[in-house]
């Protein structure tokens, strides 16, 4: 069993993540078996700068993030390049664009065998037989039985580019704070989005109150 060898990890993320998630344990398990994919190819970590794609926004993102310092915020990491709500992570170097994807492979998953991880991926969890930790921990338990069982790879080519171009900034004409503009905005007058939607009558992520 990974578990074991596992188990320091899957605590340091959980930790960051704050909730016993199972899809955080998966993909502390995801991670591990896509660095050791890359290995093969790259037996030296040091020697290639590593990069990442999810294609989920949910609790696989914190796995990547913890586990190989890819990060949304030093731009490692990309969301946007798949956002199809796979469960599934790409790990490559990024000078090569080789690298492995790892992903939650449905077909292995036997219901009769692990009927809670099953349910758990195709949205059929029976939220009336039990509480949502009671149904989390008993993912959990079989996704620990079946560990890399359920996981399957592929060997990838990235087709995209290394660094995103910076985009440019500008002040608000009606906050007066800066922010980023894309190509497209009026640089003569610019308004960034949020004034923007509140000029059209549109919902904002927030009300200012005070």
């Amino acid at each position: 069993m990974l578990y074991e060898k596992l188990k320091p990890l899957i605590e340091k993320t959980l930790g960051f993540h704050v909730k016993n998630a199972p899809g955080v344990i998966m993909g502390v398990y995801m991670v591990d078996y896509a660095y050791e994919l890359l290995d093969s190819l790259y037996p030296d970590r040091d020697s290639y700068v590593l990069n990442a794609i999810c294609e989920t926004r949910v609790c696989l993102i914190d796995a990547i993030q913890v586990l190989t310092g890819c990060t949304v915020g030093n731009k490692y990491l990309r969301l946007d390049a798949l956002d199809i709500g796979r469960y599934a992570l790409t790990l490559y170097n990024r000078d090569t664009a080789l690298g492995f994807r790892v992903y939650m492979d449905l077909g292995k998953i036997d219901k009769n065998v692990y009927p809670e991880l099953f349910a758990f991926f195709n949205k059929s969890r029976d939220y009336k037989s039990a509480s949502r930790s009671t149904l989390s921990e008993k993912t959990i338990d079989e996704f620990y039985k079946a560990e890399r069982s359920v996981l399957s790879f592929q060997k990838v080519k990235v087709n995209l580019p290394a660094k995103d171009d910076l985009a440019p900034a500008a002040v608000c004409a009606i906050c007066r704070e800066s922010f980023l503009i894309a190509c497209s905005d009026d640089l003569q007058n610019p308004v960034c989005g949020y004034c923007s939607k509140l000029a059209q009558n549109k919902a904002v992520p927030f009300q200012i109150t005070e």
